[in-house]
């Protein structure tokens, strides 16, 4: 078969991940990138080798290029909905960075975008894919616990004031949340396994660490106490997904710009009955992610983090019976979930019919965080509208 031709949008740190793991794939070729930044732009074609590769300051440029079939968006999130909406638009393919929009409503306008558009469009929540989620939807869909009425999920964090405090995400008028930013991927896994759609969602949450009385432009660089400070960086800085940024933002975790909640709790109640709860810290000393599902039957308990030292733990009612599995390791980022998302999205593609795989609980992952921030600036319970295309797949 011909090689699929993407572009990618957004060349920062992952969006250059994602156009190098997508160019390395036989079935793909990379034949165009974009990005508003002429030095991001004109790293990305060297990194892949610009034979081949035309560059494009402006998205609407690059979708009107005939020779591009699928794209990817890595822009910053507050561009995803407008931008994910032009490509479904333009009926191309979309592969979509997370969180799916900072709205609900964009989230909405994509799903009725995608419907009659002919194409596949993912949102990318590899976690769905690792080997520890997999395992834990196929016990939950075999029964092992029954039917799940309360949950609860904790996302440690312990990179937190590295990742989101050195540059804008530190400010809530640009990334909203880190619900938003970080916590979507567990929200969409509690929302898979609980197999539900959110209708009301409370939340508090508050800044206890980061933020202080230092000016706004104190960089790490020029601190005198860059050899002591716990979350001194240097401008070139290793992700856990492996990228490695030539760039990062190195501006003072303890600045008085600071206002992004660094600590949240969640609440949500669902249509079938079930409860969740979720905690988020970005201060921990540890970074992983937990799950604890309750049925009518028994109990299970999943742990994550980025070593796969996975491990799902299933108790039972009246019962001293305990059962312990190790998913396997895979090999790549996001527990093995980053190359096995994008072979679905590319078979998808190569099938030639529309496909929306996870849509539904990309948009009520977002849903969940954008309502928790209005819970928490309201501080009052905010109910979720309904998902405006019925029968999707989970």
């Amino acid at each position: 078969m011909e090689p699929i031709r993407v572009g990618v949008v957004g060349l920062g740190g992952r969006g250059l991940y994602l156009a190098r793991a997508f160019d390395a794939d036989p079935r793909v070729r990379v034949v165009a990138v974009c990005d508003r930044d002429a030095a991001r732009l004109e790293r990305a074609r060297r990194v892949l080798g610009e034979e081949g590769r035309q560059g494009y300051a402006e998205l609407a440029d690059m979708l009107a290029d005939p020779a591009v079939q699928a794209v990817v968006v890595a822009t910053h999130d507050a561009a995803h909905g407008a931008n994910g909406l032009d490509v479904l638009r333009a009926r191309k393919h979309l592969f979509l960075e997370k969180p799916m929009a900072q709205t609900i409503e964009e989230c909405d306008a994509m799903i009725s975008a995608w419907e009659g558009s002919g194409v596949v469009f993912m949102v990318g929540l590899e976690l769905r894919y690792c080997s520890l989620c997999e395992a834990m939807r196929q016990d939950l869909d075999a029964g092992t616990v029954g039917d799940v009425r309360i949950a609860y999920a904790v996302d440690n964090v312990s990179v937190g004031g590295n990742y989101y405090y050195h540059g804008p995400k530190r400010r809530q008028e640009y990334v909203k949340s880190l619900v938003l930013e970080k916590g979507t991927h567990t929200l969409d896994l509690m929302n898979w396994f609980i197999g539900a759609h959110p209708q009301r969602v409370y939340a508090e949450g508050s800044l206890d660490v980061f933020g202080g009385d230092a000016p706004n432009d104190k960089r790490c660089r020029d601190c005198d106490e860059a050899d002591t400070c716990p979350y001194y960086v240097a401008q070139e800085f290793k992700m856990d997904y492996g990228e490695v940024l030539q760039d990062k933002e190195d501006l003072c975790v303890y600045a008085q710009g600071c206002d992004t909640h660094d600590n949240s709790l969640v609440t949500v109640w669902y249509d079938n009955g079930s409860k969740m709860s979720y905690v988020e810290c970005h201060f921990t000393p540890d970074y992983s992610r937990e799950f604890t599902l309750i049925g009518t039957k028994g109990r299970m308990y999943g742990f994550y983090n980025n070593e796969q030292d996975f491990r799902i733990e299933t108790t039972y009612r009246h019962s001293s019976r305990k059962d312990v599995v190790y998913p396997e390791r895979r090999p790549g980022g996001h527990g093995g979930g980053d190359p096995r998302i994008q072979d679905e999205f590319l078979r998808l593609v190569q099938a030639g019919e529309p496909a929306c795989p996870g849509v539904l609980g990309a948009r009520n992952s977002a849903a969940i965080a954008i309502a928790s921030h209005e819970a928490i600036l309201q501080g009052r319970p905010i109910d979720v509208p309904p998902v405006p295309v019925s029968g999707m797949p989970w």
